[in-house]
């Protein structure tokens, strides 16, 4: 999956595509976002408002970010400052201060993990689970193979995951597993 933690939260909060975000820190426990919202913006109806109507002004930064948490993904945005998976938060604050940090919601991860897995499983259903976003799956004996050819059965996978999730994916097609995984790091995001 494509910057998968990142592309979960982009999904709650879409005023955030094409920002520098990063994902990381403290553990989501309730989202205070609306609240902060509201005292900043006191003067806007916020009755009927959803996680897509919080002003970007209110959205931490990683310049305010003091501990020593570290990034679980960061989108492509932020990765072009140097931020990316596994570097702490307070040195990507110095790459990239302006970065919005959201912390990880794992509930929502899971939910959307099993949504593409199912998703991949509706049409090849032999697929070796490599984690949370990643898979390897056995095109042998899809029906269409011979036909169709692996990178059109990889299209129909995304454009399967994507109904499925509204997230992306990037596919590496190959005879074997260790070039497939190097395969899906070309042309991202959503590439074959």
């Amino acid at each position: 999956m494509d910057a998968f933690f990142a592309s979960v939260e982009l999904l709650r909060y879409p005023q955030l595509k094409g920002l520098p975000v990063v994902i990381g820190g403290a553990r989501r426990h309730e989202d205070d976002l609306l609240a902060r919202a509201r005292e900043r913006h006191p003067g806007r109806d916020w009755s009927r408002a959803t996680l897509a109507d919080i002003p970007l002004d209110v959205f931490p930064r990683l310049s305010s970010y003091v501990g020593r948490g570290v990034i679980t993904t960061a989108t492509y945005e932020a990765r072009q400052f140097g931020v990316g998976s596994a570097m702490g938060l307070m040195k990507a604050a110095k790459r990239c201060p302006d970065c919005i940090l959201l912390p990880v919601d794992f509930d929502e991860v899971r939910r959307l993990s099993r949504l593409f897995k199912q998703a991949i499983r509706e049409i090849a259903p032999v697929m070796q689970d490599r984690g949370i976003d990643e898979v390897y799956i056995d095109l042998t004996d899809v029906p269409g193979v011979e036909e169709e050819g692996g990178q059109v059965l990889a299209g129909r996978i995304q454009r399967r995951i994507f109904e499925a999730t509204r997230l992306t994916c990037s596919i590496g097609v190959a005879p074997n597993k260790l070039l497939a995984k190097l395969a899906s790091e070309f042309n991202k995001p959503n590439g074959i």
